[in-house]
């Protein structure tokens, strides 16, 4: 019971911060001081940016503006956006914009899902370069530059900028979620060192068309298996932090809650799609997945295992205390939950209810994915105005 005990204890102490300090020795030693310049804009490569959309009417002429305003050559860019079965007036704003901007496409597909619909909007692009975008995003104006830059490695297979929430409501879990997301930006900046980070993210990340795979019918997380997929055939996924895009944090728990749900069946269903990545004789695109997602996903379970095994083990000092130490941090974390509408709670309890809020996320997210409850399609996340 102690070995089991201290081995959950271990996977989680490792998942989370034994993880990070391998990895900065890492990246330390493998990290070349090189760096890549910017070119001039005649030798800039045929960019498609595609953006999924359902129902996204409040944001999509925003959107297109700002892609009308990045500093890229206009000859070179065409903006895709690709409709999944919108319901309200989202094409006929792409619509007024597509009939006096040449570089501006409207792709209307009926409702499928996000995965399916880019399965099939992929066919109409034409570009060597394709940027995926959400409707909800603001790039900065040298965003697309800074990506693409990359490419001129012939290494390089994706790209993924960084992502950076506004939380103009100061909500409690869009702290949270701002703190965890920094937390991110770090591993990815470390890991990107080494030539492999250990997912895109879908508010701005870029690929060579060539390695496109599509996606199978289930995929729910299409950014995170794109990008590994890309790994797992041997080319660099690297992490671009000037490359920035800005995003408002969902304004309440409960929303964000079921995002986290949502990604959290979607990764455990891409452990299927990916399993070739698994093989440990893939060397370090193998560790950093096992140890910066698998060991992660495991983590809800372990987190359990580690209580009730606690529980048995009470006769001993050292146990009582870890035990005491657990009901302590759980308490922080439901004091938290309590204090969720309080926007000036201290830093203490909000980590600790964001890490527990996260954790379960994944494990509602595991059974849901399990028993296929979890649909493809999706609805679109309010975001605070």
């Amino acid at each position: 019971m102690k070995v089991v005990y201290w081995f959950a204890f271990g996977v989680i102490f490792y998942a989370y911060i034994g993880y990070p300090i391998i990895l900065y020795l890492l990246s330390n030693i493998f990290y070349s001081k090189k760096k890549t310049e910017v070119k001039e804009n005649n030798a800039w490569p045929y960019v498609s940016l595609l953006i999924a959309a359902y129902n996204e009417e409040k944001v999509i002429g925003a959107k297109i503006e700002n892609c009308l305003a990045l500093d890229y050559p206009k000859d070179l860019l065409d903006v895709w956006i690709a409709s999944d079965g919108s319901s309200d007036s989202t094409n006929n704003i792409v619509k007024k914009y597509a009939a006096v901007n040449e570089n501006i496409h409207l792709l209307e597909f009926p409702r499928t899902g996000k995965s399916g619909m880019l399965n099939k909007a992929i066919e109409s692009v034409k570009s060597e370069i394709i940027v995926f975008s959400d409707a909800n995003t603001e790039y900065s104006a040298d965003a697309l530059k800074r990506l693409v830059k990359h490419f001129e490695d012939q290494d390089v297979g994706c790209v993924s900028g960084r992502l950076i929430y506004k939380n103009p409501g100061e909500t409690i879990s869009g702290k949270g979620e701002s703190i965890y997301w920094r937390y991110e930006t770090a591993l990815k900046v470390m890991e990107s060192k080494i030539g492999y980070i250990a997912g895109a993210n879908g508010a701005i990340y870029a690929i060579r068309k060539n390695l496109f795979e599509p996606f199978p019918r289930r995929t729910i997380n299409d950014d995170f298996t794109l990008s590994m997929k890309i790994v797992e055939k041997g080319f660099k996924s690297i992490y671009e932090d000037t490359a920035k895009v800005y995003e408002d944090v969902a304004p309440s728990m409960e929303t964000e809650f079921n995002r986290h749900v949502r990604d959290g069946a979607g990764h455990y269903i891409a452990v299927i799609c990916l399993a070739g990545l698994l093989n440990p004789f893939l060397g370090l695109r193998s560790f950093i997945y096992w140890s910066h997602r698998i060991f992660r996903w495991l983590s809800p379970f372990f987190l359990i295992f580690l209580f009730i095994l606690n529980i048995f083990l009470l006769d001993e000092l050292l146990y009582k205390f870890l035990f005491k130490l657990q009901c302590f941090f759980y308490s922080l974390a439901l004091i938290g939950l309590m204090c969720i509408k309080n926007t000036r709670i201290p830093f203490f309890l909000y980590v600790p209810f964001y890490f527990c809020n996260l954790n379960l996320a994944l494990f509602l997210g595991f059974f849901r994915a399990i028993t296929n409850v979890q649909k493809t399609t999706w609805e679109r996340t309010e975001r605070t105005p």
